[in-house]
């Protein structure tokens, strides 16, 4: 009976580990193929609607595949081709988006021959293993495990997702304490909200005990306290994605992009989908203390920050502009709009850099959120922290003496600087705002 007991127990974690490696590789492979990026352009709320489609139009299709079309390329003159775009698609063009991000921020010499090695082992396999295998029926089997793999398992994980986001949302709906935005009016006009990013400048300055002498302060995500003179220590709104609630009762847990886009809503349970009902039920437990902002909001920001039509809001941008809502002030800290070769004051892992890449270049629009936000601190509603007020003040003086001095007082007309600065022209002006990574166009 013991026996028995221990076999089925290693039974039972053998089949753990398996459903754990699948729901990683499910994510890997959505993470570095087109499958996330394509749920940017869609919004959550049509949730439902996509999961509907997956399964009553890709299941059929995926069938299809698997009993037709697939035995097919074995025998076609161009399956040759069919083979070498699939094989690109699935492993050879990740591998070098995964290369390069990481490269670019590891300075060790084994993570380059590592990707040496796996990029000259993919040319080999293009080169000599397609031809052969192509035309074979063992060749035609690793098709199929490959299809269901890189394909099926991808999807299954997207069904799975939106699964958890439907039941999420329909939670949402029927609670208004979920919906309704709790951050409170200011008291008197020195109550300013404290809202800190997770740039690098933030220990720049020793800045803890200021921060930690505001009434309300927040952090995003990974944050950590472990410098408390340069972090400060206190928390009032954790903005996270959800799966990581904060321990402190009287700590908020805010989801600012859970309504952005159907990438964003997915990805609360996507990177743990062996995790997805516990996290959906902690989030819907009545004693969760969460916020969600509602949709609206967020396509409201969107406009005003102007991004582009793949792109929404970061999570900053998110509560410096929730707060402008209910206060007349807000100051900030730690916000460089992903400057710099390093995006973040921690340490993050290979992972971390390829989703702060996809934040940096793909999701999020760095350089036109600092164009909004200087438009904030320009109106005098928000000021950097390590500024000060008389600081910012000072600046905005000498900015307008400056464009008064560049301006002649009896035509109007600018010039020096600010008049080459008006005749370039519109193309280059869109190239160097948009086109260029955010670190130069900046």
């Amino acid at each position: 009976m013991a026996v028995g007991l221990m076999c089925r127990m290693a039974v039972g974690l053998m089949c753990n580990k398996l459903v754990v490696l699948l729901c990683r590789m499910s994510y890997y492979i959505n993470l570095l193929g087109l499958k996330i990026p394509a749920g940017l352009v869609v919004r959550a709320s049509f949730a439902r609607h996509v999961l509907a489609c997956i399964l009553t139009i890709y299941v059929p299709f995926s069938l299809y595949c698997h009993a037709v079309l697939l035995p097919k390329v074995a025998e076609a003159d161009f399956g040759s081709l069919i083979w070498q775009l699939l094989i690109a698609m699935w492993i050879t063009i990740p591998l070098l988006v995964v290369g390069s991000v990481i490269l670019s921020h590891v300075r060790q010499s084994s993570p380059l021959r590592l990707f040496t090695t796996a990029f000259i082992a993919m040319a080999c396999f293009h080169k000599f293993a397609v031809p052969i295998l192509q035309p074979t029926f063992f060749g035609t089997f690793i098709l199929q495990v490959l299809f269901a793999i890189f394909e099926d398992g991808a999807v299954a994980g997207w069904i799975w997702c939106l699964y958890h986001v439907v039941k999420f949302q329909n939670h949402i709906n029927k609670t208004p304490s979920k919906r309704d935005c709790p951050l409170e009016l200011a008291t008197c006009a020195d109550d300013t909200a404290l809202v800190v990013g997770n740039a690098p400048t933030v220990l720049d300055h020793p800045l803890g005990d200021v921060m930690d002498g505001f009434q309300s302060v927040s952090r995003f995500n990974t944050y950590n306290t472990a410098k408390p003179e340069f972090t400060g220590s206190k928390v009032s709104y954790h903005w996270c994605n959800g799966r990581n609630l904060p321990s402190a009762r009287e700590v908020k847990a805010v989801l600012p992009l859970f309504n952005a886009s159907l990438t964003h809503a997915c990805y609360l349970f996507m990177p743990h989908m062996e995790e997805a009902g516990d996290i959906c039920t902690n989030l819907m437990r009545s004693k969760a203390n969460v916020w969600v902002v509602d949709e609206e909001s967020i396509l409201e920001l969107r406009k005003k920050i102007k991004c582009l039509f793949w792109q929404i809001p970061s999570s900053g941008m998110v509560a410096i502009n929730a707060f402008l809502a209910k206060r007349p002030e807000v100051a900030l800290h730690g916000f460089n709009f992903f400057s710099g070769d390093k995006i973040h004051y921690f340490e993050e892992s290979p992972l971390q850099l390829i989703t702060s890449w996809l934040e940096r270049f793909v999701t999020h629009n760095p350089p036109r959120e600092k164009v909004w936000v200087q438009s904030v601190v320009d109106e005098g509603r928000a000021y950097f922290l390590s500024e000060g007020k008389r600081a910012r003040e000072t600046s905005s003086e000498e900015q307008k003496t400056s464009e008064f001095e560049a301006t002649d007082g009896k035509s109007g007309k600018l010039e020096g600087k600010e008049a080459r600065k008006r005749r370039i022209p519109g193309l280059l002006k869109f190239l160097r705002r948009d086109l260029l990574p955010s670190q130069f166009s900046m």
